[in-house]
């Protein structure tokens, strides 16, 4: 390829979201995957980026692979109200709050200092 036919690529397919050809095996484990072109490189392929499983990863894939689609609808995170509200409803109340431990126990135990390193004996005239 032509310089000039990478730049045109570059152009056509940098930040477009895109789907592979779920027919190939070596692409099927991005199947349903809605990834987004970062750029061309020099050899003509594009370096994709997929959200899917936490992969940060840019996968060199051959633009005659991919589709163009729409792109996917933004994450809707649930309300913090409902996840706190769903996590506190499952746990019992505990019947008996658990005895309280006598202060002698809870005191911390003093270690003695590490005794001081002597300085070496010079003679003196």
């Amino acid at each position: 390829m032509s310089f000039e036919q990478i730049e045109q690529l570059r152009q056509q397919y940098t930040d477009q979201y895109v789907m592979v050809d779920e027919s190939r095996p070596e692409l099927r484990r991005f199947r349903g995957a809605t990834g987004r072109i970062k750029t061309v490189n020099m050899n003509g392929r594009a370096l994709v980026q997929f959200d899917l499983y936490n992969d940060a990863a840019w996968h060199d894939i051959s633009v005659d692979f991919l589709r163009i689609v729409d792109a996917p609808p933004p994450k809707v995170e649930e309300p913090k109200e409902r996840k706190s509200a769903a996590k506190a409803a499952p746990k019992p109340a505990a019947e008996k709050p658990a005895a309280e431990k006598p202060a002698a126990e809870k005191a911390v135990e003093e270690k003695p200092a590490a005794p001081a390193a002597e300085a070496p004996k010079t003679e003196t005239a």
